[in-house]
């Protein structure tokens, strides 16, 4: 919450475009997130669960409030459509989560070591996937997008 009050707009306004703050949360999401696939159960590794949580957090952090962003700068000024949006970008975002948790667990709940890959590679992928379409998406629609936000920073 601090970093999405303080420091989102300021990262944004300084860089004039969406994909560079998303580079910097897929590379903060993967600095927190790669090296829990290699934490062992040893009393000297348990403590850089803390910080790793930290990195990996700001960084997820950082992609939502940018990735929301992206869907306010797709709707523009069109306010009659604004809540649809929202609300299937919501409810579509919730069910995929819930089905790939729901089958993690399911099938790899009993592997230590499969749930230890899985905390490190799943949000590093996830991170880059978002970096990656969201390049895509500008390369291929940054015309029509700058249109349809008339003024918004991309």
């Amino acid at each position: 919450m601090l970093f999405s009050v303080f420091l989102q707009a300021t990262i944004t306004q300084k860089y004039k475009n969406r994909l560079i703050p998303l580079l910097m949360s897929a590379l903060i999401t993967t600095l927190g997130s790669l090296p829990f696939a290699f934490l062992t159960e040893d009393p000297a590794d348990r403590w850089l669960v803390y910080p790793l949580s930290f990195m990996q957090g700001l960084g997820i952090a950082l992609m939502l409030n940018t990735g929301t962003s992206l869907i306010n700068d797709v709707i523009g000024n069109d306010t009659k459509s604004a809540a649809f949006v929202y609300g299937m970008y919501s409810f579509f975002d919730k069910f995929a989560n819930g089905i790939l948790l729901f089958w993690l667990v399911a099938a790899f709940s009993e592997s230590g070591e499969a749930l230890r890959f899985i905390i490190g590679l799943v949000p590093t992928v996830s991170a880059f996937s978002c970096a990656f379409f969201t390049w895509l998406g500008l390369k291929l629609y940054g015309d029509k997008l700058a249109k349809i936000s008339s003024g918004s920073v991309l």
